[in-house]
């Protein structure tokens, strides 16, 4: 594809980095594994057996006391509480997603075609096609390469994009409450919300080369 579109950098221009990380339990794990190892140990009759005795007795205890029925008024006739040893675990990265807004007020009928121009561009490349007349098979919907310049080259000290979707636009005709139109019937003002998602995850390498 070789359309291209050039607006201005948006007043409100953010990126956010986001990864995500889940609450784990794993004292079931850590007790079954205290438990194997002092019995293995104490078998084997090394280090001290009394000692190994406790960790499995403490060990079983916690299971006993976040597995069997009524736990809950156990653990409150004893006074003592089963300790989860929640953990954080690293489940993955989010997908970047941005959001660009501009407002078109056009001067004259070269301008007001113009916007027409870039906002059918936008409609026309975030939506699929049929592969065949049978219509059974979409074809993949543009893909977009956002870049940020300055005098004329590309500004070194933003960050920089991966491909990206358009996920969706919401086009505003009235924006200030009114309906006002050119006598042509071209709105007086439109607002433009661009929603984009990214399509690569990020990681080191791609971070280190300014995304």
């Amino acid at each position: 594809l070789k359309t291209a579109v050039a607006l201005h950098i948006p007043n409100q221009l953010s990126v956010r980095y986001g990864m995500q990380w889940s609450e784990e339990d794993t004292a079931n794990i850590q007790a079954a594994a205290g438990i194997s190892d002092g019995l293995m140990k104490a078998l084997a009759n090394k280090g001290s057996v009394n000692k190994q005795v406790t960790v499995g007795a403490e060990a079983a205890a916690s299971i006993a006391l976040d597995k069997v029925p009524n736990a809950g008024a156990i653990s409150a006739k004893l006074g003592i509480a089963s300790n989860p040893k929640k953990e954080q675990t690293f489940k993955g990265v989010d997908f970047r997603k941005f959001t660009f807004e501009y407002q078109f007020f056009p001067r004259d009928a070269r301008e007001a075609q113009n916007v027409l121009n870039i906002i059918h561009e936008f409609k026309l490349h975030m939506h699929p096609e049929f592969k065949d007349t049978n219509n059974f098979i979409y074809v993949y919907p543009s893909e977009f390469d956002i870049s940020y310049f300055a005098n004329g080259k590309e500004n070194p000290n933003l960050h920089r994009h991966t491909s990206c979707v358009l996920t969706d636009i919401n086009i505003n005709y009235t924006p200030n409450g009114v309906y006002s139109t050119f006598p042509n019937g071209m709105p007086t003002q439109i607002n433009l919300t661009l929603n984009f998602r990214e399509l690569a995850l990020l990681t080191k390498d791609k971070i280190k080369d300014g995304l």
